[in-house]
């Protein structure tokens, strides 16, 4: 294998839910009266951590309000997808392979961390991830590189032996910027808005490209 290090967004790369996500934005906006549609959300809101996002709605708000707008939002989300969540199609036997082949893992996500372990305890695939970073973690969202060069520190590697899968142009952007090899993921943007950003796309994870990695 060409890598060493393996290092998944969660959010429209481990599970497919980009359109939960939306719904429920949406909804949260009805109440406290924001703009918001289906392209400001692909191009400001996705792939952004909560503290990014809330501050860019609400202005200079405190930690507390923070969490409580974070908690409200995300219990939407979750009461949304709880009966519709399932792994991105072939992402299970991808990991499995990775497994066999004896490569770290590292989950690298903006998502709160009510959220990933909604997704990974609900799923039962946190014993995959050798390394969890999330949002809690960081003090810069994405673009920022942070998560990813905290994953691949985590893993103990060079970011020149890692590859990143991601979804959103924020994510792609962060993943180039850590240093390391970068795949897109077709579910939040479509092929064509992400070829400007990114050299190899994929649709999901049964497609032969991810075995030559």
């Amino acid at each position: 294998m060409q890598h060493k290090g393996f290092i998944f967004d969660m959010d429209g790369v481990v599970v497919d839910n980009h359109k939960f996500h939306f719904q429920a934005w949406m909804e949260f906006s009805k109440r406290y009266k924001f703009p918001l549609d289906a392209k400001i959300y692909r191009d400001t809101y996705n792939g952004k951590t909560n503290v990014d996002l809330f501050k860019m709605i609400f202005g200079n708000i405190s930690a507390e309000e923070i969490q409580k707008y974070g908690a409200e939002k995300e219990s939407l989300y979750q009461n949304l997808y709880l009966k519709e969540m399932k792994p991105h199609l072939g992402i299970l036997d991808y990991f499995s392979y990775l497994k066999a082949n004896q490569v770290k893992i590292a989950l690298g996500t903006s998502a709160p961390t009510m959220n990933v372990n909604f997704t990974l305890d609900n799923l039962n695939i946190r014993s995959y991830f050798d390394v969890i970073i999330d949002g809690s973690m960081v003090k810069h969202g994405k673009p920022h590189p942070e998560v990813y060069s905290l994953c691949s520190k985590g893993l103990g590697l060079d970011p020149k032996d890692c590859v990143v899968f991601e979804d959103s142009i924020a994510g792609l952007l962060s993943g180039k910027a850590a240093g390391c090899s970068i795949i897109g993921i077709a579910t939040s943007h479509t092929i064509n808005e992400l070829k400007p950003h990114v050299n190899q796309i994929i649709s999901d994870f049964t497609d032969p490209l991810v075995f030559t990695l």
